[in-house]
């Protein structure tokens, strides 16, 4: 584990050497403290780029669902154009036989 290599390299030994001891320990310490604000600020960083992201994933998804809603929009307004257009030809076939029968009993049929 990462912490192993601490209590291993400050046993008894090396501690009874005096004052010498202290001083390594120190340094230790100040390093370990440096690299902890290293990470520190890289937390902050990334802190800030996901909640930056976590928006922009909020703002997409309101996109998203929004141009959903306009795609089935479009889509009913070419069903009902759909529909319209076959109740006209429909109705134009109608008149075309009419017309037909018409023009038929005209010309003495």
């Amino acid at each position: 584990m990462w912490f192993q290599g601490i209590s291993g390299q400050t046993g008894r030994g090396r501690i009874a050497r005096g004052g010498n001891a202290a001083e390594g320990l120190t340094d230790r310490l100040g390093t370990a403290e440096r690299e902890a604000g290293f990470h520190e600020r890289d937390m902050s960083s990334f802190e800030r780029e996901r909640i930056d992201l976590e928006h922009r994933v909020t703002r997409m998804e309101a996109e998203l669902e929004s141009l959903r809603q306009r795609r089935l929009e479009a889509y009913a307004r070419w069903w009902n154009a759909r529909d319209d257009r076959d109740r006209a030809l429909h109705v134009c076939r109608k008149l075309r036989r009419r017309i037909d029968r018409t023009r038929g009993r005209d010309n003495g049929e």
